[in-house]
């Protein structure tokens, strides 16, 4: 063979097996990668504390719910928008959660109303009911007037009282909470919540625990 042929032959050789060695580092990469990744969510904070009553009178502490990933809801029954189109969605992931047999044991929703004046537990029992909401996995509570404002000022949501039953709150009160009582993720309500999303990332948190 004459030298140029075989140096050329050599070259076609070298070529290939540098791919390989390219193609082999960089699978190797994103393996390590993806075994060294830290959490898919980041902590935004750890979740205050509160204690709060249900609609029977009794107490209820949120550190019930350590060990379950947590959906938290600020509302008022008698929102005309938002609030009622964020508890729909939440009840609609309710029952994907209930067929895989994580709500209530693994997935608990809590929604605190801000008007305890109007919402009493009559009203909150009728909205429940009207929502679909399936309390074996889903904690309705209110406090003492002002109490659910002070709670909600802890996990930044800013709440103002206009009267008559009216309130503005911050848009972003919806809160995801992982087993170890964290604020995960927030997400906008009403038209905005992605109830997909929202699904993906509980479902992100329960593969953390594991």
């Amino acid at each position: 063979m004459p030298e140029d042929s075989a140096q050329a032959g050599k070259r076609s050789y070298v070529f290939p097996l540098a791919l390989l060695a390219i193609v082999i580092g960089l699978g190797a990469y994103f393996i390590l990668d993806a075994n060294n990744s830290g959490p898919s969510l980041p902590v935004v904070k750890p979740a205050p504390d509160f204690e709060l009553r249900d609609w029977d009178g009794l107490p209820v502490d949120s550190g019930k719910n350590k060990g379950k990933v947590v959906l938290l809801e600020f509302m008022f029954t008698s929102c005309p928008d938002i609030c009622p189109l964020t508890t729909y969605r939440m009840a609609q992931l309710q029952e994907t959660l209930k067929q895989r047999e994580l709500f209530g044991t693994r997935v608990q929703f809590v929604s605190v109303t801000f008007d305890p004046e109007r919402d009493t537990p009559e009203v909150l029992k009728a909205y429940a009911s009207r929502m679909k909401m399936d309390t074996a996995g889903w904690d309705v509570l209110r406090g003492d007037i002002g109490q659910a404002e002070k709670i909600a000022s802890q996990y930044d949501v800013t709440v103002q009282d206009l009267g008559e039953g009216q309130f503005v709150h911050t848009v972003t009160s919806l809160q995801l909470i992982d087993a170890d009582q964290r604020i995960r993720k927030v997400y906008p309500m009403g038209d905005e919540l992605n109830k997909d999303e929202v699904l993906a990332d509980i479902e992100s948190l329960l593969e953390e625990g594991a």
